[in-house]
């Protein structure tokens, strides 16, 4: 697939620079909920994620991404930059539904991801995690969080079966459900630390994924 072009892009005086790739077909009556790209250590991962937007808008999402051109993985401050700086201004763009934004994060995005989810559950419609660990400084796969707002987000991860952290899974496919939380683990056989939604089979999982959230309230 080729790269999108994306619909608006801004500097925030106090966020992070961003791309956003939303609809013409979005509108205030019939807002786009948004995901948001958390990329990996030593890419801004636009290659992979931006030629997605096309096929995410079908579902009624817009796309949110950061172009940088050191990606050193995500630091407190570069979360508290796109929380505080960058989401509220695309919240203003008429046809986004910023409100609780879906995660989609791979490799050090996917642990940005849960970090923020730990941190702030309501704030969030989804996770999706990429080549991930279900490793928190709040938890851990032993031991997530177990509160009625941490249950209210369903996460969906993508690990490949050669993946150091695919064991970690196993492990939190019983004891994340058991404590409550609503979680799908998808480990893909003969894979390894690698960008997963490659492959047609994943992709489809991630739209039928969101198929369901865009069917909740």
């Amino acid at each position: 697939m080729e790269l999108a072009t994306p619909t608006r892009t801004g500097t925030p005086a106090n966020g992070l620079p961003y791309r956003l790739f939303v609809s013409g077909q979005a509108s205030p009556e019939h807002p786009h909920r948004l995901v948001v790209w958390l990329h990996p250590t030593g890419t801004d991962g636009l290659t992979l994620v931006e030629p997605l937007a096309d096929a995410l808008a079908a579902q009624g999402f817009a796309l949110l991404t950061f172009p940088r051109e050191h990606a050193e993985g995500w630091s407190g401050a570069d979360a508290n930059r796109m929380m505080l700086g960058t989401l509220p201004e695309v919240a203003r763009v008429p046809g986004v539904d910023a409100e609780r934004p879906v995660l989609l994060g791979f490799s050090a995005g996917a642990q940005m991801a849960l970090e923020l989810w730990a941190a702030r559950p309501e704030a969030f419609r989804a996770l999706v995690l990429i080549a991930g660990a279900p490793r928190l400084s709040r938890g851990d796969e032993h031991t997530p969080p177990r509160t009625s707002s941490h249950a209210r987000v369903p996460i969906l991860s993508f690990i490949g079966e050669t993946d150091g952290s695919a064991p970690l899974w196993r492990t939190a496919r019983e004891a994340w459900r058991t404590a409550g939380l609503r979680l799908d683990v998808r480990e893909l056989p003969g894979q390894g630390h690698t960008w997963l939604l490659a492959l047609p089979s994943e992709q489809s999982a991630l739209f039928q994924f969101l198929a369901e959230l865009s069917r909740a309230p």
